[in-house]
């Protein structure tokens, strides 16, 4: 037997099987991109399923709202709790504690303020799920901001402190702010259900506000101008809101409140939610309301006593 055959022999495996042929470097990266192609194309996907969820969640967050606002009306002669009762005093989230199974919790808080104010509270930090809407991308509690105003749990939602659409309409005066008289909830007032005239499903009771500046400043880092559930209004006598805000702007519009001059009480509300916002109206429903809602309407929305003939859509 020659060499030659021998070392033919010895190239074959057992039984006359041959090694199989691996994949070449193209079919590899074919591969790869037509796997990069359907993780493009399943992610947005996958991100607007956890966004639906979200804003399912926020909106189960709204509606249990709206049932404790009428909860609170049913045991207070059909009135609905104070917007913000005076600065540094506890405003409408801490009031509708009671109605939201935190009896505990609201039963610690010094209500009318004898030995501390909403700044000193223990439980300035205490996070409440049904205050704070999981879109939203920052977290839910800050300590040792530069301003301690900035500091707590926050709370995503405001109630509805009405509209100011003319300089002869009557107002409550505010160095943040004057506060609108037509609104659901306001400076020192309560209202009554029976003072909606408009309707309660055609009136704004209490939405989303995430607003933060985009031009730099204190107020462009979280928790941009949200602030801490537990504190009704500000420390200082200027009269800030912590609890409701006037409807002067579109919803989500990008304004400055440090460039563009615009008052605490007066920002715009808004959320991460894509497209608009979410709504727990007066009747308890909530609604989605579009940032491309006609203003005038959403001022409509934001009054109790307009007579206005347009309604949300539906």
């Amino acid at each position: 037997m020659s060499p030659r055959a021998v070392r033919r022999r010895s190239t074959a495996t057992p039984l006359g099987h041959r090694f199989p042929r691996g994949f070449t470097l193209v079919e590899l990266l074919v591969v790869i991109a037509i796997i990069g192609i359907l993780i493009a194309l399943l992610l947005p996907a996958v991100q607007a399923a956890r966004e639906s969820a979200r804003r399912a969640q926020c909106t189960n967050n709204l509606k249990q709202i709206g049932l404790a606002l009428h909860e609170y009306a049913t045991a207070h002669k059909e009135h609905l709790p104070v917007g913000s009762p005076g600065n540094a005093k506890h405003g409408l989230f801490s009031t509708m504690l009671p109605h939201l199974e935190q009896q505990p919790l609201y039963d610690q808080l010094d209500l009318e303020g004898t030995t501390r104010d909403t700044f000193d509270e223990p439980h300035r930090y205490t996070h409440l799920a049904v205050y704070f809407c999981p879109s939203y991308p920052f977290p839910p509690i800050y300590r040792n901001m530069a301003n301690d105003h900035m500091d707590g749990a926050i709370t995503t939602y405001q109630g509805n402190g009405g509209t100011i659409r003319s300089s002869s309409q009557p107002v409550t005066p505010a160095g943040h702010g004057d506060f609108a008289l037509n609104g659901v909830f306001g400076w020192k007032m309560f209202r009554a259900l029976f003072e909606i005239r408009d309707g309660t499903s055609n009136t704004l009771a209490v939405g989303e506000f995430v607003q933060r500046d985009f031009q730099g400043g204190q107020f462009q880092i979280a928790p941009g101008n949200t602030r801490a559930w537990i504190m009704g209004g500000t420390r200082t006598p200027a009269n800030g809101s912590y609890s409701c805000k006037v409807m002067q702007h579109p919803p989500n519009v990008q304004v400055d409140r440090t460039a563009d001059g615009v008052d605490f009480n007066h920002l715009p509300m808004g959320s991460f939610h894509p497209g608009g916002l979410s709504f727990v109206m007066c009747d308890g429903s909530v609604q989605f309301i579009s940032d491309s809602i006609d203003f005038e309407q959403f001022r409509d929305l934001a009054t109790v006593n307009g007579n206005e003939p347009t309604q949300l859509p539906r």
